[in-house]
């Protein structure tokens, strides 16, 4: 059993995801929740493994434009729904991102 330490709240936000695992390719998914360290995807057949190394692809549209986002992060857990998963060093533009998707969850 892992235990999880969050240092922010998570909220639930659904959003279209494209995990990345190199030995898979790329995976769809649905986020379930979302924290600055983390969120929760639910993915069809759960075959990533706990303490894979991936990359979570999402989009954000503000003010009329499209933006792309790429983050590295790392399987903590999986169930048979999908996989919990933390983020890994996260740069400005995407810490922004994240930031005001849990500020309009709010």
């Amino acid at each position: 059993m892992s235990v999880e330490k969050r240092w922010s709240e998570r909220k639930p936000i659904r959003m279209s995801v494209m995990l990345h695992y190199e030995p898979l390719g790329s995976v769809e998914g649905e986020t379930r929740d979302i924290s600055l360290e983390g969120m929760f995807v639910e993915i069809p057949e759960p075959e990533l493994p706990v303490h894979a190394e991936i990359e979570v692809s999402f989009v954000t549209h503000e003010a009329n434009a499209v933006h792309h986002h790429r983050v590295p992060a790392y399987v903590v857990h999986t169930n048979e729904r999908g996989i919990g998963l933390m983020i890994r060093h996260v740069d400005y533009q995407n810490f922004h991102a994240l930031r005001d998707m849990l500020e309009v969850a709010a």
